[in-house]
């Protein structure tokens, strides 16, 4: 049976990580969150291993979204002109000049699975369309999420906002650069048909959620 006919149990494995996550954020936060980088890797891994195919593309687009993402959140941290003025705690792991190297992987995990997500409502659209909708669309999926993550950033200590106000700069920013991740993403003709990474990104959505609801 073939990695596309297996999609079934990368998505029950992602399943299980996500509700054993949620449950022991609940009653034992404080430890799990010092997990958050393994767990970020290891969903990631299991949606890359699903993707077809692996060529110079992919690779390219993996490594392009990693750099700059990471690099965009060391500028950020450091001029406070990007996102607004906010700093790092410790739950996101080690870190290189004051930046988790894990970032850059989360802006690789949610722009890959984001646009697979926005390739399911957009899949009839007009091609001459399309290029342009699935990077505006998905970089909204990524917005809606990173509205979702700040509500509970500083709980978790994930990074600190100034003033414990989060700006409408951080959003705009946000769906800006997640846009031309996106957008790089789809120019270079990157398969978007991985059904893990549509779980992926919809579990994510769901777990924060889960957060927001259940630590009022």
């Amino acid at each position: 049976m073939g990695k596309l006919k297996q999609h079934h149990i990368g998505i029950a494995i992602l399943i299980v990580i996500h509700l054993v996550g949620l449950t022991g954020t609940l009653f034992y936060s404080e430890e799990v969150m010092k997990l958050t980088p393994i767990n970020l890797l290891v969903s990631l891994g299991i949606v890359l291993w699903f993707h077809q195919p692996v060529n110079k593309p992919f690779v390219v687009y993996l490594l392009i979204v990693y750099l700059c993402g990471f690099t965009l959140e060391y500028a950020g941290i450091s001029t406070g002109k990007i996102f607004g003025s906010y700093f790092y705690g410790e739950a996101l792991g080690i870190k290189v000049l004051d930046t988790p190297l894990i970032i850059g992987i989360n802006w690789v995990m949610l722009s890959y699975c984001s646009v697979n997500l926005a390739s399911l409502p957009l899949a009839k659209l007009n091609q001459a369309t399309k290029p342009w909708m699935l990077p505006l669309l998905s970089a909204a999926f990524m917005v809606c999420m990173d509205v979702l993550i700040e509500q509970v950033c500083q709980r978790f200590d994930f990074w600190y906002w100034k003033n414990n106000t989060i700006p409408l700069q951080n959003y705009t920013a946000w769906f800006f650069f997640s846009f031309a991740f996106n957008f790089l993403m789809v120019r270079l003709g990157v398969n978007h048909q991985n059904k893990v990474a549509v779980a992926l990104f919809i579990l994510q959505f769901l777990f924060f959620l889960g957060l927001n609801l259940l630590l009022e």
